[in-house]
Formats: C-alpha cells, structure tokens, sequence
C-alpha cells in the first residue's frame, strides 16, 4: 500500500498568458492557482521568465509530478504560435527533467470531458466548474485551465489506481 503524505501536482496551460496551480492530489486541496502575463516582445525574456517562475514553484511545493495541456492549434492559427508553445513547452518539460518529475500531457477535450462530462464544452462551464469545486474566483481562463489539467490528471491516476 502507498503511504505517500502527498502527491503534489503542478499545472500548467501554457500560452503567453500562462495558467499555473498547485494541488495536492492526496487531499485533493488547491495549494496554489494563479495565471501569468509572460513577455511577448522577447522571447527569451519570455523562456527565462518561465523557467525562472517554474523553479520557484518546485522549489516552494517540490510537486512529485506537472501536468501539462497538450498542444491544440485551432484552424486560424497564427504560423508563430506553434513554434512559441513548443518553446514554451519544452521550458516546461526541461525544468521538469532537472528535478526529475515526470510530465504528463491531457488533450483539452479530455480535460473538459473530464471537469464537465462533455468534450465540448465552453470555457466558461469549465471556469463554473473549478470556481463552484474550488470555491474560488478565478481570474481568467488560462487560470480555469491549469486546475482543470491538475484535476483531470488526480482523477486519471485514481481511476488507474483503482482499475489495478
């Protein structure tokens, strides 16, 4: 039987407004949640500003693992955009693999299937659904976002653990 005290979580819905929170999967408590203007001009301000904001989270909540929301381009995107998340992305994941946490990735639509029970649904269902299950207001949907990749992730390894 595993008798961790806690498995905390970080989450991330990276963009250049970032979404960021903290939850500790065991207690299922928000420890953290906030959301993050990240430089647009510069992108290495951009890079370091995250790596820097992401070290100071492990180091304050040494989370055991980040759960991250899977890249989604919508038609009409912009050629630059995939190429700034995949940096952002890869900022994230380096951090990660330098204190040795493992990162799992969560399509949106799974993440809103599993906050909302519909894959469809609207950012606002899911910003209902983390104020009304956090009993918080949260202040964009990039904020809404990153706790609903953490929670989707806690219900995922519980579903698994109880499925072994």
């Amino acid at each position: 039987m595993n008798k961790q005290i806690s498995n905390i979580i970080v989450g991330l819905d990276l963009a250049e407004k970032m979404g960021l929170c903290v939850i500790d999967g065991l207690t299922k408590k928000l420890l953290f949640s906030s959301s993050v203007k990240l430089s647009k001009a510069d992108s290495e301000s951009r890079l370091v500003h995250l790596h820097k904001l992401l070290n100071k989270i492990i180091e304050k909540f040494t989370p055991n693992e980040f759960a991250i929301e899977d890249v989604f381009l919508p038609a009409k995107t912009s050629p630059r955009t995939p190429i700034s998340l995949g940096e952002l992305r890869g900022v994230a994941r380096l951090c990660a693999a330098e204190h040795n946490i493992p990162v799992f990735f969560y399509p949106p639509r799974k993440v809103k299937l599993a906050i909302t029970g519909y894959g469809n649904a609207s950012k606002e269902d899911v910003i209902k659904w983390v104020e009304n299950e956090f009993n918080i207001n949260v202040k964009d949907d990039n904020e809404a976002d990153a706790i609903s990749i953490a929670w989707t992730h806690v219900m995922s390894k519980q579903f698994e653990s109880l499925s072994q």
